[in-house]
This record gives structure tokens, C-alpha cells and sequence, in this order.
């Protein structure tokens, strides 16, 4: 058995690093979605629901949905805002997930940057992030953006859950745990809120609301929590497979 040569030494840290430093910022950035959008359910299922007076509409109306503001419309606090800037977040971590792919592994299994992969990452990411901006702008002005029109919503809703099936495959061989990210991800898109509302939030409320029913947004929130988590399995994959270079041979 023979030692690698220095320079392959180099090479293989190289190779490892960068997909490690990509896959804990992708990490990051999708927890401090979660948290943000954990905030924002906390403004109205806790706060708003505790001191509610209203006797002409509950808490549970649709006037209330933060996350894809349509006219009639009421902010809860600053919750529009705050799923809004975790939105955004959730966007920019996509991007990290695209970086960790592509810096990782062997030329045969890389995604092409540049190519048509590359043009439906920025779609992806570009679906949560304009929809993080009409709630954040909804949220500052108090009243929705003109992005508020259901068939926006339905284009961007499924934009973003296709292009997650789709790179989740196309990412597999390169680094499964990001693979993983991606689908967990579709809990964060359009269809994974309606199926939240009709199917984990009764679960868990015990009943289905005449209109959203509680704890749908902390269901969703929970999903970008569990895609962090496997980006940190993805950071230590990276790093598992730039250490085989290291050894010997």
C-alpha cells in the first residue's frame, strides 16, 4: 500500500470542504426559516388566539392566512412579515443545496450548473422566494401585494413541488441526504399546506376547522427543521466521502 501524493491530499480536501461548508450554511439557512416561520405561527395560534375578543370571526378564518395573503385580509402582528423573511430564507437555502450538489462527487455524478439544472434551481428557489416577498410586503404595507391572485399562487405553488421531485432525483447519486432535503421540502410548497390542513393539522387539533385549522403554518414550518437536519447528514456525507481521497490507497 501507498500513501496518496500531497497534491491528491489537497485535491480530496477540496473536494470534501466545499460541499461540508455548503451543506452546514444550507443547514442554517433552512433552520432560521423554520424558526421564523415558527414565530409567525406562534403570533396567531398563541398570541392572537389567547387574547382574541372578536365576536364577529374566529381566529381560524381564512382573513387571517399569512402565508398566501388574498383579500379580505387581517395581519396577525407581524406574522406575514416574519413568514415572509423565512421564506426567503428557505429560497437562499435551496440555493446551498444546489452548491453542496455540485461541488460534490465525482464530474459523472455532478448536476450542470450552468445548464438547464441550473435554470430550474433559480426557478425553484425563485418560487419560495417570490412567495416570501408578496407576504412580507403584505405584511409591511398591510394589505396584499398584486401577487395575491389564485392563479400566481397556483403557478408558484406548483413550480416549487415539481422542481423538487425533479432535482430530488436528479441530485439521488450525488448526495442522497440533499436529495432527502428536497422532498422533505414539499412539505413547504402549496400542496404540502392544503395537505397540512385536510390531513396533520386535524391530527393534531383534534378536529377540522370550518377554515384553517390550528397549527396548519407550525406543521409547515416543522418541514425546512427536518430539511436541516438532513443537510447536516448531507455535511456529513461530503465529508465522508472527501476523506476516502485522504487514505490509503
Amino acid at each position: 500500500m501507498t500513501t496518496v501524493s500531497q497534491e491528491d491530499a489537497r485535491a480530496a480536501s477540496a473536494r470534501g470542504g466545499g460541499p461540508v461548508r455548503w451543506a452546514l450554511g444550507a443547514a442554517g439557512l433552512l433552520l432560521a426559516s423554520a424558526a421564523l416561520q415558527g414565530m409567525a405561527s406562534f403570533e396567531r395560534w398563541v398570541t392572537a388566539r389567547n387574547g382574541w375578543d372578536r365576536a364577529d370571526i374566529s381566529i381560524e378564518d381564512h382573513r387571517f392566512d399569512y402565508a398566501f395573503p388574498a383579500d379580505p385580509w387581517e395581519n396577525v402582528g407581524t406574522a406575514a412579515q416574519l413568514f415572509g423573511l423565512g421564506s426567503i430564507l428557505l429560497a437562499l437555502g435551496v440555493l446551498a443545496m444546489a452548491k453542496t450538489v455540485s461541488s460534490a462527487g465525482s464530474p459523472a455524478v455532478r448536476w450542470n450548473e450552468g445548464g438547464l439544472e441550473g435554470m430550474l434551481v433559480v426557478v425553484v428557489a425563485g418560487s419560495f422566494a417570490v412567495t416570501g416577498l408578496h407576504a412580507l410586503l403584505s405584511g409591511i404595507v398591510g394589505a396584499p401585494t398584486l401577487l395575491q391572485h389564485l392563479p400566481l399562487q397556483l403557478l408558484f405553488g406548483a413550480v416549487g413541488f415539481a422542481g423538487l421531485i425533479i432535482l430530488a432525483g436528479r441530485w439521488l447519486r450525488a448526495s442522497w441526504p440533499t436529495a432527502l432535503a428536497c422532498l422533505l421540502l414539499l412539505g413547504s410548497s402549496l400542496p404540502g399546506y392544503l395537505v397540512a390542513t385536510f390531513t396533520f393539522a386535524p391530527a393534531v387539533a383534534g378536529y377540522q376547522s370550518h377554515d384553517t385549522t390550528p397549527w396548519t403554518e407550525t406543521i409547515v414550518a416543522a418541514w425546512p427543521a427536518l430539511a436541516a437536519v438532513a443537510m447536516c447528514g448531507a455535511a456529513g456525507w461530503a465529508a465522508r466521502r472527501g476523506s476516502w481521497g485522504r487514505g490509503a490507497t
